[in-house]
């Protein structure tokens, strides 16, 4: 179902962020997803050029994780005590997060559009999406190259279950492809129509049972697995403008929170109840009359924070966790 009438008198976030003046650089005009918290919530990971920094929040200090890299990343990803990061011409760079140990490669194809760490199918894997209809997947650490998974279209994201059971991937098109995994194979179980146009984000929640796509055309529609239609569907603040295009979405990554964010192409970030999905706070990062670039969007590890990136500065943004911590109460009759 469209949502239509949601409720936008509420308060997910403070709307007074903290602004941490590092410089987010986009190195391709849709691939929005160049910010991450890998493991420590006062941490954030952001690309600077053909630099992929660490940021502490605390020490207000930044360290390279990647340093002169010979691309500028187009793509990041971090998960299992990694980070990795791709390229236009199909780079690939991964290191341990604990230790000195790093490789890379070229995986062959095109744009390396997303990149997904996760533990599934007994290992931890490395899944990079590529402009050349494929998901390459890769073990970790020995970055050995054990199969692809093949797509009718250009893959721009692809997402795992947390119960490492599912995937989803989306594309150049206005499908959503859902997988099962089991007894090493990737088994393609439905194909879902999104909105209008391609697909340039996914995620799952903290539940493993519902999962959400953010499209081109300024859409974020959202599946409980147990059904082939729609939970709901939600349109941007500037839809059906180009700059109201939904660029990526995260769900909270643990359950006492349930939210749901989203980015658009420029300007604003939404956060909506991802337990009923009837109420939305849209947050505008500048002033009115300015538009600004959102290079990407996070949560913490913890789900207290949202870290928005933009090419002058990373906002951070604090959730308030006593309300979502809260429930109305019941009564007997």
């Amino acid at each position: 179902m469209t949502v239509d009438c949601l409720r936008d008198d509420v308060e997910f976030v403070k709307q007074a962020p903290v602004k941490h003046p590092v410089r987010s650089s986009i190195q391709h005009w849709q691939l929005r997803d160049l910010v991450a918290c890998p493991s420590n919530s006062r941490e954030f990971v952001y690309v600077n050029q053909n630099n992929v920094m660490t940021y502490n929040t605390q020490t207000k200090q930044s360290n390279p994780a990647f340093k002169d890299l010979s691309f500028s990343p187009s793509s990041i990803t971090s998960g299992c005590g990694y980070l990795a990061a791709g390229g236009q011409r199909s780079q690939l760079i991964v290191r341990q997060l604990n230790n000195n140990w790093f490789a890379q490669t070229a995986v062959g194809g095109s744009i390396n559009n997303a990149l997904s760490i996760s533990r599934h199918l007994g290992d931890v894997r490395l899944l990079v999406c590529n402009n050349d209809e494929t998901i390459k997947v890769f073990s970790l650490p020995t970055l050995e190259k054990i199969g692809n998974i093949t797509l009718p279209t250009a893959v721009n994201y692809a997402a795992v279950s947390p119960d490492g059971r599912k995937l989803v991937a989306v594309g150049d098109s206005n499908q959503a492809f859902l997988y099962e995994m089991a007894n090493n194979t990737y088994n393609k179980v439905a194909m879902l129509t999104t909105s209008n146009d391609a697909g340039f984000s996914c995620a799952w929640n903290h539940a493993s049972d519902k999962f959400a796509v953010a499209s081109q055309d300024g859409f974020v529609s959202v599946w409980d697995i147990r059904s082939s239609e729609k939970l709901c569907q939600v349109g941007s603040k500037q839809h059906p403008q180009v700059k109201g295009a939904c660029r990526s979405v995260k769900f909270s990554p643990t359950g006492s929170i349930d939210l749901l964010v989203y980015s658009e192409h420029v300007s604003y970030f939404s956060l909506l109840d991802a337990r009923t999905f009837n109420e939305r706070q849209t947050v505008r990062v500048v002033p009115p009359g300015v538009d600004a670039h959102i290079t990407g969007l996070t949560f913490a590890p913890d789900s207290r924070t949202v870290f928005v990136g933009l090419e002058s500065a990373v906002l951070e943004y604090n959730v308030d966790t006593l309300s979502r911590r809260s429930f109305g109460a019941g009564s007997f009759l």
